[in-house]
């Protein structure tokens, strides 16, 4: 097992890409109206807190669920290779052992017998085989790895896939029809990066033609983010015209509270009148506080 995915050089067919072009805004689409329906883009705009919360969320996952969806179909396209979803991965302690106390020479070439016992179990989003190179690659795509950075979050992903690379030969050999496959890479996708650096095996969705050895793929899937967002904030700028169109047409901030009913009136405020002496201490500074104001 290496750590290096060698693609073939073949290219996907025009006729398939053109294709995928409209799945993807399909994707889109399905995905634009399951984050932010019109009731929900409503009650939101009209300031309900438990809504907007949630609209948050939502956008988040709903984003990284599409991200996942464009790589497979994007990937599926190659004619000459297999697109894997719902593989389960044993992770072996021996393989996880062998990783972290070795150097990479020592176990390149090495794989392992998937049937020794293991609880752990490694779920990718993808396993693109190609049968004509014998070589398969394991991929896990990320909305955004910052929640992976320091604490060696982010090394301990690579070294689970690498541990389950050890063992996919013998789960594609028993599991799908004898697929044999002699090399295993790994790469992690993070749509959130802006490098260009792979050396790290974690590639932005913009270099997606190089690894998946698919032309036009890093501008669809980016293409496909950026409709996905543009959708979510038209959905958001209809739901202001329609709850608040004056504001919405002439262009002034909208901000809307809750109405509670009749507010109570507010009795003066009348400042205690001190006891006896007043005791004084050391000198202290004492003032309004604000943007751009200094206490004097």
């Amino acid at each position: 097992m290496t750590n290096n995915f060698i693609g073939h050089s073949a290219e996907a067919p025009t006729h398939a890409l053109a294709d995928v072009s409209s799945s993807l805004a399909l994707l889109v689409d399905q995905a634009i109206a399951a984050t932010i329906p019109e009731e929900t883009a409503k009650l939101a705009v009209n300031g309900d807190p438990e809504t907007l919360a949630t609209l948050g969320r939502t956008i988040a996952v709903q984003e990284g669920y599409l991200i996942e969806a464009v790589v497979a179909s994007l990937a599926a396209t190659h004619p000459d290779r297999l697109t894997l979803s719902g593989v389960r991965l044993p992770l072996l302690p021996a393989a996880l052992d062998l990783i972290r106390k070795n150097r990479k020479s020592l176990y390149e070439g090495l794989s392992l017998d998937a049937t020794a016992g293991s609880t752990a179990i490694y779920h990718p989003d993808l396993v693109i085989v190609d049968p004509h190179t014998r070589s398969a690659l394991i991929v896990d795509v990320k909305r955004s790895l910052s929640g992976y950075m320091g604490g060696g979050k982010l090394a301990e992903l690579q070294h689970r896939m690498t541990a389950s690379g050890l063992v996919l030969p013998d789960i594609l050999w028993r599991d799908h029809q004898r697929l044999a496959v002699e090399t295993v890479g790994t790469a992690i996708i993070d749509a959130s990066r802006t490098s260009q650096d792979v050396s790290d095996g974690v590639w932005p969705i913009s270099r997606l033609d190089d690894l998946l050895d698919i032309d036009d793929a890093g501008a669809l899937a980016v293409g496909s983010l950026e409709a996905f967002r543009s959708g979510v904030r038209n959905v958001w700028r209809n739901a202001i015209e329609a709850s608040f169109p004056t504001a919405a047409r002439s262009g002034m901030p909208i901000i809307t509270a809750p109405d509670h009913g009749k507010k109570p009136r507010r009795l003066p405020h009348k400042a205690p009148q001190p006891e006896g002496p007043v005791q004084t201490r050391s000198p202290i500074t004492v003032g309004p506080f604000g943007p751009g104001v200094r206490a004097h």
